[in-house]
């Protein structure tokens, strides 16, 4: 009974192998299949080819890069109509609606991850009301550097809210009146400091191109030294502009 049963597993155990070899075999390609194929006039089988690895198409759709250490050169310009006060040799405050304007050239460089710091030297222009009530347009050479935070909204649109400072200097030429009633135009210097406040949005035109506008809180403060009368007469004005720049990036 013990020899049968032995028997009965060494069977089993002999099937269970041949089954599995058989499987292999089946699994593997047949070395004879062209040959035989190739007997029988039939094309052999076309090899096996291995499929290639999926790589990722990047999007075509440019990106607004917040990346440390990017620099960026463009233009800054800004317009405004408002008010602006300012004093007259007559000891009269004066007051009018000027339009103001500013073209700067701009460097730009993210100096951390979203932090953005730049720095425009160009013209800022407004107008003034003199003794005799005309307007003179005063234009000033302006230095300014300003801060951003970038903090992207889509791939390509970017809200940039920031804070500028900077010194503005010029001469202007104004005509005094004589006390013997004679008028003379004489060259007076100005020096002031302007501040913004900026909330803006930049716009990811292409890889290396970007437009930004929004709005701007302006204000500056300013003094005019008349030599002739030995008096420094001052000017004060806060208005909000309508900011537009464009930008070129180095990758």
């Amino acid at each position: 009974m013990r020899r049968r049963k032995k028997r009965l597993t060494a069977s089993a155990l002999a099937a269970a192998a041949c089954m599995a070899v058989s499987l292999t075999a089946a699994a593997q390609p047949d070395p004879f299949a062209d040959y035989e194929a190739m007997r029988r006039g039939q094309a052999p089988p076309p090899p096996a080819v291995a499929l290639p690895a999926v790589v990722p198409i990047p999007s075509p759709e440019p990106e607004v890069s917040t990346a440390p250490w990017k620099w960026s050169f463009g233009g800054r310009s800004a317009f405004s109509y408002t008010g602006i006060s300012n004093d007259t040799l007559l000891d009269q405050d004066q007051s009018n609606t000027t339009l103001f304007f500013r073209l700067t050239p701009t460097v730009g460089l993210t100096v951390h991850e979203r932090v953005l710091v730049s720095a425009s030297f160009g013209l800022l222009g407004n107008n003034l009301t003199r003794e005799d009530g005309s307007n003179a347009t005063a234009v000033a050479g302006l230095f300014e550097f300003t801060g951003h935070y970038m903090l992207p909204v889509t791939r390509r649109l970017v809200f940039l809210p920031g804070l500028g400072i900077g010194p503005y200097f010029g001469s202007n030429d104004r005509t005094l009146r004589l006390p013997d009633g004679r008028k003379v135009d004489e060259a007076s210097s100005t020096f002031g400091v302007a501040m913004s406040v900026y909330g803006m949005f930049g716009y990811q035109l292409s890889s290396t191109l970007s437009v930004r506008t929004g709005i701007a809180l302006y204000s500056l403060f300013q003094t005019e030294r008349v030599e002739s009368a030995e008096k420094s007469l001052g000017a004060s004005a806060v208005h909000v502009g309508l900011p537009i720049e464009l930008h070129f990036h180095v990758l």
